[in-house]
């Protein structure tokens, strides 16, 4: 019976070993299908890109001007808000500036800026105004400007282009 046990443990033994070496040829098998060698390098710089709205109310009109203070190219574009008795006479205008074919679902347009804003560059501005002598009232308003930004792609050739279901979305109290 000693016998039966050695020669039963010895198989036992010799299947574990012969399992856990199948187990290490795995793994470097996988190893040697996945290896690949390069040559050469390239810098990887991890940036960031903030727009900042600069909003100046003068002559009876809110002037827009949008502001990259990111580490690289973006589109920028903007819509502006006011209550619904000021939608219809509100007039908003500016040189580069292209207003979107279709409005919102509350009515609003967006204003694409027609060009990549390079970092440390602005717009051109864009004003928003009420035309006064439309207003029945002379009630306090608000003029709300809302922009994003997204971030410049390329194209093949190396166009830059904008996707807009790319939004770069960061949440400030205040643009100092």
């Amino acid at each position: 019976m000693k016998k039966y046990l050695d020669k039963r443990t010895l198989c036992l033994t010799g299947a574990a070993i012969l399992l856990a070496g199948s187990t290490a040829v795995g793994s470097a098998m996988a190893y040697f299908t996945t290896y690949a060698t390069a040559s050469g390098g390239a810098e990887v710089s991890l940036g960031f890109t903030q727009t900042v709205p600069e909003e100046k109310i003068y002559d009876g009109a809110k002037h827009i001007v949008i502001k990259n203070q990111g580490d690289y190219g973006c589109f920028v574009r903007v819509k502006v808000l006011t209550g619904d008795k000021y939608k219809n006479i509100l007039d908003i205008h500016g040189d580069g500036w292209t207003k979107d074919a279709q409005p919102d679902n509350e009515g609003f347009y967006f204003y694409t800026y027609k060009e990549m804003l390079p970092p440390d560059g602005s717009t051109a501005e864009l004003t928003a105004e009420i035309k006064v002598e439309s207003l029945e009232s002379t009630d306090d308003f608000n003029v709300i400007v809302v922009q994003e930004s997204t971030p410049a792609l390329y194209d093949e050739k190396g166009n830059p282009y904008a996707d807009w279901n790319v939004i770069l979305d960061t949440v400030r109290e205040d643009y100092n």
